[in-house]
């Protein structure tokens, strides 16, 4: 099935989170799966909604780790997903590839179901190659009969926020490269989603030719998520 993965950054406040979440429960779509990553210090509230994710964790377990977030804690709260990468923690130097390797090698195994992100940084000619740098050095400390709880989000930084996003032909080859590679190199097929300036007027051109789609400041925006989800209902 389809993923609507919506990442809500840091948008929201306790009040508006309330709302959204009152609205989120009456969204019914066929065929297509939403998953949640809420702001972190409002987590808690998506409580018996399914599909739940968090943006950010630091270690597995729980310890001396003051203002951090660690996965035994997301577990006991039935948090089933974590999104690793992304290039805005990239861009604020919040994760370095060393930090993204170990928070995959550590969501893997502890047995969430694990967005990662890759792409490029600037709009190149061949991102496919900067893409399978990535993967090269990410992937090879994952044990492979893990590798079912991997999933791959392709999202050009360039993309996010700015209302552009490659063509779709761009697109489709990205993800078919990323699902080639993971066939040959480890003999598995997995979920590859696209993320960079998805909306309601492209949403459906991207769900044919992707598993899913990733959605950041307009999945924030109740409305706008509403109209997200119409455009794909009428084309379901």
């Amino acid at each position: 099935m389809k993923k609507l993965v919506l990442n809500h950054k840091s948008y929201l406040s306790y009040e508006e989170t309330i709302k959204y979440i009152d609205e989120l429960k009456k969204i019914k779509i066929k065929n297509i799966e939403l998953v949640t990553f809420p702001s972190i210090p409002y987590i808690a509230l998506y409580k018996g909604i399914k599909n739940i994710g968090a943006q950010n964790f630091y270690s597995y377990n729980y310890g001396s780790y003051t203002g951090e977030i660690n996965l035994e804690s997301l577990k006991s709260m039935n948090i089933n997903y974590t999104l690793i990468g992304h290039s805005e923690r990239k861009k604020y130097k919040l994760d370095n590839y060393e930090q993204i390797k170990d928070k995959l090698f550590k969501s893997i195994n502890a047995g969430f179901e694990t967005i990662l992100c890759v792409g490029e940084l600037d709009y190149m000619k061949k991102p496919i190659k900067y893409i399978y740098k990535e993967l090269n050095y990410l992937i090879k400390s994952i044990n492979y009969d893990k590798l079912n709880k991997l999933k791959i989000a392709y999202e050009p930084s360039w993309a996010i926020g700015s209302g552009e996003t490659p063509a779709i032909e761009e697109i489709e080859n990205i993800i078919t490269n990323i699902k080639k590679y993971f066939e040959k190199k480890y003999e598995i097929q997995i979920e590859v989603y696209y993320g960079g300036s998805v909306d309601n007027t492209n949403i459906n051109e991207i769900l044919k030719i992707s598993d899913g789609v990733l959605i950041g400041k307009k999945s924030a925006n109740i409305e706008e998520l509403k109209k997200i989800v119409n455009q794909i209902s009428q084309n379901n």
